[in-house]
């Protein structure tokens, strides 16, 4: 059985009939057809922008409701919407609410422009454990910042700083621990563990050395996998 996309779904809402732009956006974009739908959509936020604050957030929350349920969730918040509508709706909603955690939560998980990370750590300190999706992104979040740290440490390339590291990796230990399903939460842990072992390597390697960072691992037998590929070369 096929599933339905977010547009699909929005489309055969009776509650997008509110919203009469938006739900003509939806189907153009399901139907392809790009300009005429993205024409409709300047339309609605011009319209939108006019409404008061209560209209505007009546219907970003109904938006990030159908984004949190479907995995093609991110295929709606394009630029001009964002930009015109959803951030601004969701700043003045932390003004006019503060201790409501959804405006962090959804400004966290899906509008963030790649500052997401306080919006979480809030959405956490609001929700707690109750928050499953903000804490797990909350590790991911810090996972992805160690990994680029790290990508090309095989070539003695270290793009970050002992201190930004142990941080995030602090982060993770912190928060791991509230992640509900177990799979999710050994694989973070695993990976904590991966990075803190690594930074350590690192920061004792480079007490006396400068270059040859992956021929150091090899000869004490360290269980990385470009450590492996390494012995396999030799």
């Amino acid at each position: 059985m096929q599933t339905k996309t977010i547009l699909q779904a929005i489309i055969q809402d009776e509650g997008v009939n509110d919203y009469p732009l938006f739900r003509q956006y939806c189907v153009r974009k399901e139907q392809g057809l790009r300009k005429d739908a993205l024409n409709v959509l300047q339309a609605f936020i011009e319209e939108m922008k006019e409404n008061d604050f209560e209209v505007q957030r009546e219907f970003a929350a109904r938006l990030f409701e159908w984004i949190e349920r479907f995995e093609d969730g991110h295929h709606l918040l394009v630029y001009p919407l964002v930009n015109g509508v959803l951030q601004p709706v969701l700043q003045e909603w932390e003004n006019v609410d503060p201790l409501d955690v959804r405006p962090h939560r959804w400004q966290g998980m899906f509008v963030h422009q790649g500052e997401g990370l306080p919006y979480l750590l809030k959405a956490l300190e609001l929700g707690g454990r109750s928050e499953q999706r903000v804490i797990v992104q909350i590790c991911e979040t810090y996972l992805s910042a160690l990994w680029y740290s790290f990508h090309h440490i095989h070539e003695d390339l270290y793009l970050s700083t002992y201190e930004k590291d142990q941080e995030r990796i602090q982060g993770i230990e912190r928060v791991m621990m509230l992640i509900q399903d177990q799979r999710t939460r050994t694989n973070v842990q695993k990976q904590a563990v991966y990075y803190d072992q690594l930074l350590t390597d690192w920061m004792t390697f480079q007490q006396t050395e400068t270059r040859g960072f992956m021929k150091w691992c090899a000869e004490r037998k360290k269980p990385y996998e470009w450590v492996e590929s390494f012995y396999y070369q030799q």
